[in-house]
């Protein structure tokens, strides 16, 4: 009796671990890893800034390169906020460079600041939400920016 309930015993423990989770899952993750700058100053003549978010991502599959980053601004301003048809797009889809099969790494969004800012009277104030596709067409959970603010 004691050889069966240990028998049970190290059955139970085998099927507990084989099927506990692992690191990575099928759905891609991404985290934010850092910015460049949450203070995205106004170029001087003849010269360009730009808001740099780089993201870590981890992929059971490893098949995350050739998927899509999408990225949607949030405007944070009360006042000022722009007139529609102004040009500048709210949700922006980029190409994930193709990778050799990485479960983990980095994506770097970059957007100039001309596209960040809409009104030339105050300062904006804008969050970013991310998600991402693999090329299985699994997609990650969302996650939001802290608070950015694109100045005059």
């Amino acid at each position: 009796m004691k050889t069966l309930s240990l028998f049970y015993i190290l059955s139970l423990s085998f099927v507990l671990v084989a099927c506990s989770k692992d690191k990575f899952e099928t759905t891609p993750r991404i985290e934010i890893k850092g910015y460049n700058s949450r203070e995205i100053p106004e170029p001087p003549p003849g010269f360009d800034t730009e808001l740099v978010v780089t993201l870590n991502f981890f992929d059971k599959q490893g098949d995350i390169g050739e998927g899509t980053l999408y990225a949607e601004r949030k405007r944070l301003n009360t006042i000022g906020q722009p007139q529609p048809g102004n040009g500048r797009p709210d949700s922006y889809t980029q190409p994930i460079p193709a990778f050799t099969n990485k479960d983990q790494g980095e994506i770097i969004f970059r957007l100039r600041y001309d596209d960040l800012k809409d009104n030339l009277l105050v300062q904006d104030t804008i969050q970013f939400r991310f998600a991402v596709t693999d090329r299985a067409n699994n997609t990650s959970d969302t996650i939001t920016t802290e608070q950015i603010v694109i100045l005059r």
